[in-house]
């Protein structure tokens, strides 16, 4: 066999390996959500549990539950050295038992089953240029959607927060409005770091139940304000020295994003600021891994929604007024940076 066709032989396997562990990654995330949606998780923390009691607790049978737990000690997400006694894997205790804090990962993974089954229609998603699933869902039209979707996003947005009050400066600020603000989390964050910040909290009234419930697990000092609206329909109330939009606009597609920017400059006080926050696409759209992953969600949960460019973006603030735009990429391990206009 020439040398040439041993390293093509070699390539193509490597590929065939790729390729397989592409399509087969849904064996593994399929017994991360099982044991998530059980508790499992939950009911293991902090110790040790039989088989027998964990089926009791699940009323589950024994039998049955074993198989899924053994899969869980396959995948080093438990441990068990005689397939009797169970508990969680050290590392992963760290990220998926509650008692984690802000490292906890569970309603984010939680949130990812729930979009592989629209995602599993992507190919009819296409082909209609339609979501395959009601976008009300998770946006306020069933009230355990949307506080299990904002809990999501909290786990999300917990060390990102921490990142986003490092890289942006509040300090000539004396009030900010966190818009679409979900659970909160930035805004706690930036808050915490700028204890005279005025926190302006707007979205639904659902979410916003969730917000105040996060937000008290936070020590803050800030006056903090809940503003029930939506702020595609609203008048939003005052002016503020910074508005934060964080990853909202790739829900609402082109169209809209740029409408609500125009608007957003007469709530903003002159030399006040404009943060558009998000997970911004390459300018060619061939990337980055996540932004990509965001882009097609959307295709598939929202109507007009679609991910966007930070070029594009930077095209929108200018067209709404907006001057003097910085770029901040923050660090590698985030996928979130920010752009920031000014209003002069």
């Amino acid at each position: 066999m020439s040398q040439e066709k041993s390293e093509s032989d070699r390539m193509v396997k490597k590929m065939q390996i790729e390729v397989l562990s592409l399509a087969e990654g849904f064996f593994q995330s399929n017994i991360l959500f099982a044991l998530l949606k059980l508790k499992v998780f939950e009911l293991i923390d902090g110790g040790n549990k039989t088989l027998h009691e964990l089926a009791e607790q699940l009323d589950a049978q024994p039998g049955t539950l074993s198989r899924l737990l053994n899969a869980g000690v396959v995948l080093k997400l438990l441990e068990s050295k005689d397939g009797i006694k169970y508990s969680i894997a050290p590392m992963c205790r760290a990220v998926l038992s509650p008692s984690a804090g802000e490292q906890y990962l569970g309603d984010w993974i939680r949130s990812l089953d729930y979009f592989c089954e629209p995602l599993s229609k992507l190919d009819k998603a296409v082909l209609n240029s339609a979501p395959t699933t009601d976008p009300a869902t998770h946006l306020g039209g069933d009230k355990e959607s949307t506080r299990s979707f904002a809990l999501s996003m909290h786990n999300y947005a917990s060390l990102r927060g921490k990142q986003l009050a490092d890289f942006l400066d509040t300090e000539e600020c004396e009030s900010l409005l966190d818009l679409g603000c979900g659970p909160g989390t930035y805004a706690f964050h930036l808050g915490k770091r700028n204890p005279s910040l005025k926190l302006y909290l707007a979205d639904h009234p659902e979410v916003l139940e969730t917000a105040m419930e996060i937000g008290e697990k936070y020590s803050l000092t800030n006056d903090v304000h809940y503003l029930p609206l939506d702020a595609l329909k609203d008048t939003i109330p005052g002016t503020y020295d910074m508005i934060l939009v964080s990853n909202m606009l790739h829900g609402l597609g082109e169209k809209t994003s740029r409408n609500l920017l125009k608007s957003l400059y007469n709530s903003i006080n002159q030399g006040g600021s404009l943060v558009v926050q998000a997970q911004y696409l390459r300018d060619d759209r061939l990337g980055g891994r996540w932004p990509i992953f965001l882009d097609l969600i959307q295709l598939c949960v929202t109507h007009e929604g679609r991910n966007h460019s930070q070029a594009e973006t930077r095209l929108w603030l200018e067209e709404a007024g907006f001057r003097d735009i910085e770029f901040c990429p923050m660090t590698l391990l985030n996928t979130n940076s920010y752009l920031r206009g000014y209003k002069a």
